[in-house]
């Protein structure tokens, strides 16, 4: 043991706030800092030493110290002691490796180590930035290479995130997106078999088509008014993508410096990769006169079809003013290659989708056939509220609920159909029910 071990401490995401002052003051660390030189110095004896560092983009500092954590816990380790770098303690982290599982790993600090009767200080720093550093004898440096290189390859082909729903908002986390099924998305049959094919079938088909010469990379975009279901089509893709990597993103997020280049780094990473981009709208708005477009979108269109060739992504984007992006991505393909409109429900569709929402809401036919026939222009999720709405009218009522024709008028009384579509509120409508509340 060495004379100048510290105290080994786990901590979990609400300790942060409990991390020293020295992990921030420069003073304090430094004096800290040569202490535990003077301590590995002791630990690893005389002589020249050797040091090899690795690191990665931030987002996988995480996966770094669970691969760390994965290799030196193996029979032939021997764990020496365990101290703090940046703080007097070491900072331990409850990692999320699955949708439901987490493991307690070393984020700040230093491990003295040995393996086959051989010392090494290896020093993990994973707060704000990614990176391990292994310190050994000089004469032990191919040791400490390989042990480095063993840690690139751990992370690569054990990470943990290939294959999964995750979402990106400067960070990568699990996705628990529920499941959606096909049958629940209201759209027409050949539509829905051009979207799965130009996306999941797509990615299973990546090797075939390219000895066609068909790139490994495509792109589509789902497009029309707000309600009618593009995000239902994102999760049953989602729901269906087993083996593809799905990658949400995070509409505050995508405004940070570098997130674009980040998000389809990530795709590639972890490809086949499906990523989607919901309200394409936030930063694909067309560029005019002496405007050259937002950062955002100069990256997207670069990251989308750049010098960089992609493999095996397929960009999924939702809009709901298709007609205002711009041309590059809207009327060029190798961006996005195909464009589904997303239409409001005929006749038949509003009768499966009355059919689908209510199975929980005790309707007769004839009410259900009244619904679909006043309902003419409305989105599923307009549609939805009405359903809803009709429920909430009776909220106080303990006995069995007879719905008649006049609690669909009252319902839909609500909702304000503008020439646009738009879902909104009938101020009449509101204005007496707040009176009466009155």
């Amino acid at each position: 043991m060495c004379d100048d071990e510290l105290e080994t401490v786990e901590l979990t995401a609400g300790d942060y706030e409990d991390i020293p002052e020295s992990f921030y003051d420069p003073i304090m660390k430094r004096e800290m800092l040569n202490r535990k030189n003077r301590a590995n110095n002791k630990f690893l004896g005389k002589g020249p030493r050797c040091v090899e560092a690795y690191s990665t983009p931030h987002y996988y500092g995480k996966l770094l110290a669970w691969t760390v954590k994965r290799i030196t816990t193996s029979p032939k380790w021997k764990t020496v002691s365990v101290h703090g770098f940046s703080s007097e303690k070491p900072v331990f982290w409850d990692i999320k490796t699955s949708y439901t599982e987490s493991e307690s790993c070393l984020i700040n600090g230093q491990m003295l180590m040995e393996i086959d009767g051989i010392r090494l200080v290896i020093t993990v720093i994973i707060v704000g930035t990614g990176s391990v550093q292994i310190e050994a004898g000089e004469e032990h440096h191919e040791l400490v290479k390989k042990l480095v290189q063993d840690i690139a390859d751990f992370l690569k082909e054990r990470n943990y995130y290939r294959g999964k729903k995750i979402s990106f908002n400067g960070e990568i986390s699990f996705l628990n997106a529920g499941k959606v099924d096909w049958d629940s998305v209201i759209l027409d049959p050949a539509v829905k078999n051009e979207i799965r094919r130009n996306t999941i079938g797509f990615l299973k088909n990546c090797a075939r088509l390219s000895k066609y010469g068909v790139p490994p990379k495509r792109g589509i975009i789902l497009a029309g008014p707000p309600g009618t279901g593009k995000t239902m089509i994102c999760k049953a893709l989602i729901s269906e993508a087993n083996e593809i990597t799905c990658i949400t993103t995070d509409a505050y997020g995508m405004f940070q410096e570098g997130y674009i280049v980040e998000l389809f780094a990530i795709a590639q990473d972890l490809s086949p990769s499906l990523v989607f981009i919901e309200d394409l709208d936030f930063i694909g708005q067309e560029r005019h006169g002496s405007y050259r477009g937002t950062p955002l979108l100069i990256a997207l269109l670069a990251e989308m079809d750049g010098i960089a060739e992609k493999m095996a992504i397929v960009t999924v984007a939702t809009s709901n003013c298709f007609e205002t992006l711009d041309k590059a991505l809207s009327e060029r393909p190798s961006r996005f290659d195909r464009v589904f409109k997303i239409p409001r429900p005929n006749c038949e569709q509003r009768a499966e989708l009355v059919e689908h929402i209510s199975e929980k809401i005790p309707l007769s036919e004839e009410i259900k056939e009244y619904i679909v026939k006043v309902t003419n222009g409305f989105t599923p999720a307009q549609l939805q509220e009405v359903l809803h709405g009709m429920v909430m009218s009776h909220i106080d009522m303990e006995e069995e609920i007879q719905f008649t024709r006049s609690d669909v008028d009252f319902s839909i009384g609500w909702i304000n159909i503008k020439k646009n579509g738009t879902l909104g509120f009938n101020g009449t409508l509101l204005r007496h029910a707040t009176t009466s509340t009155e």
